[in-house]
């Protein structure tokens, strides 16, 4: 996880997240630290291509958690999956901006991340990833930060990485 400036003065905040990532609580921070810091929130969800690719081979199959069922992977089911994640993450940021003053947008995005959001990313003074699922999104974000005079970045990809950038989004919000 890349550290950030001590005080950020941030325009503009891009919180990527995808249907794997425990990113509902890294949305909130960054949401709380976009009002506090008066920054336009930019939310870009990675539909990730890869996993649409797996699901329509034949072999594909799945294993659930705790019950160790197996069944065969769908396309159709997992896009729905994806829209529905989409929309839940879209309903959390609608219900933020309603409590606080907000501004902010939304954009789907699927496999490898667009060239506008990526433009969008590196205009920003910060970037929070919480890509679990989604590494070639997560090394593009990386990239262009890294090339950015302006963005830091902040990556969570497990929860112990996502409670260590709750504390640093506190920290920047406090």
């Amino acid at each position: 996880m890349a550290r950030p400036p001590a005080k950020v003065k941030a325009r503009r905040i891009v919180v990527a997240l995808d249907g794997a990532a425990p990113g509902t609580a890294a949305l909130e921070a960054a949401a709380a630290l976009a009002a506090r810091l008066r920054a336009e929130l930019v939310i870009v969800f990675v539909e990730d291509v890869d996993l649409l690719h797996l699901a329509a081979l034949p072999f594909a199959r799945e294993i659930g958690f705790p019950s160790a069922a197996s069944r065969e992977l769908d396309v159709a089911a997992m896009e729905r999956l994806l829209r529905l994640r989409a929309e839940e993450a879209r309903s959390l940021v609608a219900a933020l901006a309603e409590r606080t003053p907000l501004k902010w947008s939304f954009e789907v995005a699927r496999g490898p991340l667009t060239e506008p959001l990526l433009a969008v990313a590196a205009e920003a003074e910060l970037v929070v990833a919480a890509l679990a699922g989604s590494e070639r999104a997560a090394l593009q974000l990386a990239a262009i930060c890294e090339a950015s005079a302006t963005a830091s970045l902040l990556r969570a990809r497990t929860m112990r990485e996502l409670h260590a950038l709750l504390r640093e989004l506190r920290r920047l919000a406090g």
